[in-house]
């Protein structure tokens, strides 16, 4: 029996990947949670409580699991603690990690950015570790979410960038996908590979005729400052860090041409579908 271990099953990426585990007849599953109650029960689900402050029952609970999932939110001792987490696990025997990192950057363009990367680094330089895979997704599709309020109350969504600008984006579905597929896949198979996932570009303009069409309703775009942005999505995460790059990160890099193969054949998901599952959200 396949035995996998889960950090950051909760949240939105993670809780997918956990969803499309259970399904996998002979695996089962443990979830490290803070909340036991956000995770989802099944037969193959086993809980373990503790948080990322204190990793004593991840700890006690390691032994004996074959992968490890791997997602860290942004926090000042990021890096740290994802170094613990995988020299903890390897020594107890995981023959796999999976981290959900972040897109590529510049060295420390990003502070949120810089962490994650400098965990890699240390990662990759562990003696005798097993298999290490590094999941990199660019902007994330669920981010419009942080505009639920203009987009329902006054019709507009906003960014930065200019109208005409091209703008990367992920579905968190794919990228749950993806990472749900390598752990299945043979350890073998993917190595210590690092995969970019770009799903779709999407200009300002075309998200907001997307979103016209969608919700029915016209739906304008509205161009500010920066500063402007930052503000509006501090308010929301109460995060520096995530705060500047949502309203600074500035990149247009082709689609990930190997996106479908990741995903078995399928075609990524497009900023529209993101958008038609998820326009209860945004409707008044």
């Amino acid at each position: 029996m396949a035995r996998l271990y889960v950090i950051g099953g909760t949240g939105t990426v993670g809780s997918l990947v956990v969803q499309e585990l259970v399904k996998q007849r002979g695996t089962q599953v443990t979830v490290y949670a803070r909340s036991p109650a956000k995770v989802l029960q099944a037969d193959n689900v086993t809980i373990v409580q503790g948080d990322l402050d204190d990793l004593t029952p991840f700890e006690k609970s390691i032994s004996g699991h074959d992968r490890l999932f791997l997602l860290v939110p942004d926090r000042s001792d990021l890096d740290k603690i994802m170094i613990t987490i995988s020299k903890t696990a390897y020594v107890a025997g995981i023959k796999q990690i999976l981290d959900i990192s972040s897109t590529t950057l510049p060295s420390r363009t990003f502070s949120i950015d810089h962490k994650h990367h400098v965990a890699e680094e240390a990662i990759y330089a562990i003696p005798k570790r097993s298999a290490y895979i590094s999941i990199r997704p660019t902007n994330f599709m669920t981010n419009t979410l942080f505009l639920v309020h203009t987009i329902k109350n006054h019709d507009f969504i906003m960014d930065s960038a200019d109208p005409e600008e091209l703008q990367e984006w992920i579905s968190p579905f794919d990228i749950a996908q993806v990472a749900a597929r390598i752990l299945q896949d043979p350890i073998e198979k993917h190595g210590d590979a690092a995969y970019e996932l770009i799903g779709d570009l999407k200009t300002p303009l075309q998200r907001a005729f997307i979103l016209s069409n969608v919700l029915g309703r016209t739906i304008t775009y509205k161009q500010v400052s920066a500063q402007e942005l930052y503000d509006h999505f501090l308010e929301f995460t109460k995060n520096h860090n995530i705060s500047y790059f949502l309203s600074t990160f500035q990149r247009s890099n082709p689609v990930t041409r190997g996106l479908s193969v990741l995903l078995g054949g399928r075609i990524p998901e497009s900023y529209e579908t993101w958008a038609t599952k998820n326009k209860q959200a945004f409707l008044k």
